[in-house]
């Protein structure tokens, strides 16, 4: 593969992925500053194995909108125990994909791992940019 098609490949997939990790920040983001704030529950802790002897840690969340539907949902959050209370945000248009624990009264762990999600799939964007940069200063010289 040559120079050039490897860099836009780079370019392309990673700048893709740190794009939806940058929506679901903002996302989490917007429930945080202008959503709804509720008393909510972990509901459930569990971990899974992954094939290379890898462990994932889930936290299921759950709690009762203003309008009485009651939504779980999953997002990791260090530190919070099976059936602990905690402050969860939303906003009320789709508050099944907009909850968050981030903030005061819940976890700041979510946050931080959006931003080293974001932190490191821009430095492969930026290694793809590079990469696409000296491929074609290297065809036009």
């Amino acid at each position: 593969m040559t120079t050039l098609a490897t860099g836009a490949l780079f370019l392309a997939g990673f700048g893709l992925f740190c794009g939806y990790l940058t929506w679901r920040l903002v996302s989490r983001l917007r429930s945080l500053i202008g959503g709804t704030a509720v008393e909510g529950r972990c509901v459930r802790r569990y971990s899974t194995q992954s094939n290379d002897g890898g462990t994932s840690r889930h936290h299921v969340h759950g709690f009762t909108t203003a309008s009485g539907e009651y939504v779980e949902f999953e997002e990791d959050a260090l530190l919070i125990a099976q059936g602990q209370a905690v402050t969860i945000r939303y906003r009320p248009g789709n508050p099944a994909r907009s909850a968050t624990v981030m903030g005061p009264g819940g976890a700041w762990s979510p946050l931080f791992g959006h931003l080293l999600g974001i932190f490191v799939t821009g430095m492969f964007t930026l290694l793809g940019m590079v990469w696409v940069w000296v491929a074609i200063d290297q065809v036009q010289e």
